[in-house]
């Protein structure tokens, strides 16, 4: 008889390799104490195995890992869907204006909705760019520490002096000294729940100067580097111009020490071979983000050519040009980019549920660097688990119970969203999402 712990029963799913699914119709996930997972199989075998331990029954409700969005901005969600046009002029009307008001006030008003917001959809790990400004970044943090999730967040970084209330003098000093106490302070927060992310922009908002002192900053904590990279013809246009002696967009990156296994480079759509080849050798992680590539006419990413070099690659609602953070509709989205690829690429390779639900998962937890903790319902990993009941996304007359895995997958993908969602529960300790 095993120790005192706790069995979540119900019909169990998960995906620890891509392209394959293991399943349990009557299954189980056991934790001890400490929220690590001991075992996962059949409910009557485990059962059988921890006669004192708590029973959380929730037959026929489907219990899978908890999903992951590697890519979000916090302080855009208020536009999540509004405004038009490609990326550079639609940062410039709506985005910029937006972030440079997030003050004190708006992180104190937003932060625990977005949170929340995340729970409800499922998601138990995530990377949020937050607010420009120190102070807003610290209240944005102290929600998040309270949310319960596992928050990979950073303030973000621009030298460009549009937005700043400080002497363009001043704006490179200033944003690193703010992003090194930032990250001393939350960077391993609870036992690594939070972690902070040094946030670069982009190059097009960012000088040599401010990316390689980022660079520096998480080198010297161990921190996560986030930025974007190749996601619209134009920006790419802009960033040769102003960094003439670099060979590519990601050569950018690559010479102020930006890339490595910490980074996570939102996008990465127009790459050339030589850029992809040198962001697998480096160890760097993409977020693909297609509903917010649909949204601002971004181009297609080609999943594919990214995983067969060997990059690890996540899902990211990207909020708010992605218009919403359901991550179902982010993994429908993936497969409707490698569809319309095909088209012209016939010899493109099927994406299935099952590989985005990989993606959303296993895939995303590698990205923030988390593969080890969470991802999946392997022995030794932190109990990040969603219970889901189908019967509120499911068509008239379908029958729930017939339904194999891939089909699930397939239901919660086309039709699933927050509704699905009735508890969530992160290293063991249940969120409260319901009213």
């Amino acid at each position: 008889m095993a120790g005192s712990g706790t069995i979540l029963r119900g019909r169990v799913i998960h995906a620890p390799e891509f392209g394959s699914l293991r399943e349990w119709r009557d299954g189980a996930v056991v934790w001890d104490a400490t929220g690590v997972i001991t075992d996962a199989g059949s409910a009557r075998d485990l059962l059988a195995r921890n006669l004192d331990a708590r029973i959380i029954d929730v037959r026929p409700w489907v219990v899978i890992p908890g999903l992951v969005d590697t890519h979000t901005h916090l302080p855009q969600y208020p536009a999540a869907g509004i405004g038009s046009g490609e990326l550079l002029p639609w940062l410039e009307r709506f985005i910029f204006p937006l972030e440079h008001d997030f003050r004190v006030e708006q992180a104190e008003r937003l932060a625990p909705l977005f949170f929340r917001e995340l729970a409800l959809n499922g998601i138990t790990s995530c990377a949020v760019y937050a607010a420009l400004w120190e102070d807003s970044c610290q209240v944005c943090f102290r929600h998040a520490e309270a949310s319960g999730l596992r928050v990979t967040m950073g303030k973000m970084m621009m030298d460009y002096a549009t937005y700043s209330e400080t002497a363009p003098v001043r704006i490179v000093e200033q944003s690193l000294e703010e992003t090194d106490r930032l990250c001393r302070q939350w960077h391993g927060r609870d036992n690594g729940r939070l972690r902070y992310a040094v946030s670069p922009r982009f190059a097009v908002a960012c000088t040599e100067q401010l990316m390689r002192g980022a660079a520096d900053i998480a080198n010297k904590h161990g921190a996560t580097i986030q930025t974007h990279l190749a996601e619209n013809g134009e920006e790419g246009d802009v960033v040769a111009h102003r960094f003439p002696d670099a060979r590519d967009y990601t050569d950018v990156y690559d010479r102020c020490g930006l890339l490595g296994p910490r980074t996570i480079l939102g996008h990465a759509i127009h790459l050339s071979d030589r850029e992809i080849d040198r962001i697998a050798e480096s160890g760097s992680s993409v977020a693909h983000c297609p509903t917010s590539n649909f949204f601002l006419r971004s181009g297609l990413m080609d999943l594919w050519r990214l995983r067969d070099a060997g990059i690890t690659v996540g899902l990211g609602s990207d909020v708010a040009a992605g218009p919403e953070l359901n991550p179902w509709r982010v993994q429908r989205a993936a497969i409707e980019t490698r569809n319309a690829l095909a088209v012209t690429k016939p010899t493109t390779p099927a994406l299935e549920p099952r590989h985005v639900f990989h993606l959303a998962t296993v895939g995303g937890a590698q990205a923030l660097g988390r593969g080890d903790e969470t991802g999946d319902f392997e022995v030794g990993k932190q109990a990040d688990a969603v219970v889901l009941n189908l019967s509120a996304v499911v068509p008239p007359g379908a029958d729930v119970e017939a339904l194999n895995a891939d089909e699930v997958l397939a239901l919660c993908l086309w039709r699933g969203d927050a509704r699905m969602t009735k508890r969530v529960f992160v290293g063991g300790r249940e969120l409260g999402i319901k009213d």
